[in-house]
């Protein structure tokens, strides 16, 4: 099965991050559900059976004590120049930092294969083609975003469904 480790938030958020969608600039591009809004913490692509129950093992074993998050400025990847995907980012990001390393770690003594690189973030979009990139970003940069604080007290592992 194909699937990644993450961190689900509460309703409100997914409300939050629903009306900022309706608030991006026009371009062709797939929304994510509200109710599929996540942070992803690791993506791990497909697991057997086995290597699925060693991860949720090393969930178990993960100890982080629970803290306040919110939401906060939106961004893009991989570039502006090369927009595919519109996030809202997750702070405090030290702290989820701290827990994705941790987790990164833990998993890499399973022979789980390390990140390069991870930013805090929950997709909200995937952009499919856009007629002025400098001017779609310009409008992203005027959205406002409520911050809205959101306790977070685990992460799981979830299977993914490609769209």
């Amino acid at each position: 099965m194909r699937t990644f480790i993450a961190i689900d938030l509460p309703k409100e958020v997914s409300k939050e991050l629903e009306d900022i969608q309706r608030k991006l600039p026009e371009a062709k591009m797939n929304l994510v559900s509200a109710e599929n809004i996540h942070l992803t913490m690791k993506f791990l692509g497909e697991l057997t059976d086995d290597e699925a129950n060693k991860v949720k093992e090393v969930l178990k074993k993960l100890e982080f004590k629970r803290f306040k998050a919110r939401i906060g400025s939106l961004g893009i990847f991989p570039n502006p120049s090369f927009i595919r995907v519109v996030w809202v980012g997750i702070e405090p990001k030290e702290k989820i930092m701290e827990i994705h390393d941790k987790l990164d770690e833990e998993l890499s003594k399973e022979k789980f294969r390390k990140d390069k690189a991870f930013e805090s973030h929950a997709t909200i979009a995937r952009v499919k083609w856009l007629k002025d990139k400098k001017s779609f970003i310009d409008e992203l940069q005027k959205i406002k975003i409520k911050p809205i604080e959101f306790e977070v007290s685990s992460i799981a592992l979830k299977k993914s469904t490609l769209t």
